[in-house]
């Protein structure tokens, strides 16, 4: 979809909805909101860390059925504005799904509110097969038609490593970036010192083809993160990976979701090599590899 008039003219009625709410409670509500954002790079497990956090025993925060992201569905770029007035409109104590890149504009909204933000990534050969199937699947999106005229899963999971030049198709005004530069927006949060980073393959528990301990360990960190006391049989009892439905995901597709290195079964030679070039280096940084033999 392009950056149509008709796309404009409604993400500045969204807005409006938004701006409405925020300001309405910035004059009845004097203090700064208190909010979790469940921050994420797109396609890492946004709904895994989400269902944790609001399956905290007698937690004060609660779910907000919307999600924060700097880019519509469309294709177009979301303002600071809106990001700001989104955020804003959202009740006091919510917790906050978010696609929230790490940039000083993101920064100087946040510090409007009393927040913590949690950030979970996941290895990006992952993330690129659950794009491209994300992409085949939802209409709403703009590079949807694009990879329906695609031969094969293939050639649409090659454009979610490799992105699109702008211009591509030719005449097109629709562009993506390649994924290892794309992620590179969302780096700075797992080195920021407010933030808890945490890597989807330990939070994922053995439902996903991961280690329960390693799951268990960082629902320990979470909590203490949020200050929130729960003994270790406690944990195990509320957050065994066994327990929580990933079905409640609404992208979630059986059979597709919630594992670890699914990319193997998917990546053919031409992957492997485009994706070395474009992201080979994040995946040694974020010790997902040690070299680039694979």
């Amino acid at each position: 979809m392009n950056y149509t008039i008709y796309n404009v003219a409604r993400l500045y009625g969204r807005d409006c909805i938004f701006a409405t709410k925020y300001w309405k409670e910035k004059i009845f509500n004097q203090q700064a909101k208190s909010l979790i954002l469940c921050n994420s790079y797109p396609k890492s497990g946004t709904h895994l860390l989400y269902q944790i956090l609001y399956s905290i025993p007698e937690f004060k925060f609660k779910m907000w059925d919307d999600i924060v992201s700097v880019q519509a569905l469309c294709g177009i770029m979301n303002t600071a504005s809106h990001i700001r007035w989104k955020i804003g409109s959202a009740p006091n104590h919510s917790i906050i799904r978010s696609h929230l890149m790490y940039c000083d504009r993101v920064l100087d909204v946040l510090k409007e509110f009393n927040y913590k933000t949690l950030f979970i990534y996941r290895d990006l050969r992952d993330v690129a097969v659950s794009h491209a199937r994300w992409v085949t699947k939802e209409k709403r999106i703009f590079l949807h038609d694009i990879y329906l005229e695609q031969d094969n899963f293939d050639e649409q999971l090659m454009t979610s490593i490799k992105g699109l030049p702008l211009g591509t198709p030719f005449g097109s005004n629709v562009s993506q970036p390649d994924i290892g530069t794309d992620f590179s927006r969302w780096r700075g949060w797992i080195d920021y010192s407010k933030t808890l980073a945490i890597k989807f393959e330990d939070l994922v528990g053995e439902r996903g083809g991961g280690s329960e301990e390693k799951r268990l360990r960082s629902v320990a960190q979470i909590l203490d993160y949020l200050k929130i006391n729960l003994s270790a049989e406690q944990i195990k009892t509320k957050f065994a990976s066994h327990i929580l439905n990933p079905e409640e995901s609404h992208t979630y597709k059986k059979g597709n979701k919630g594992s670890i290195g699914g990319w193997k079964k998917m990546f053919k030679e031409s992957h492997k090599k485009e994706f070395k070039r474009v992201a080979g280096d994040i995946l040694i940084d974020l010790d997902y590899e040690k070299d680039l033999s694979w």
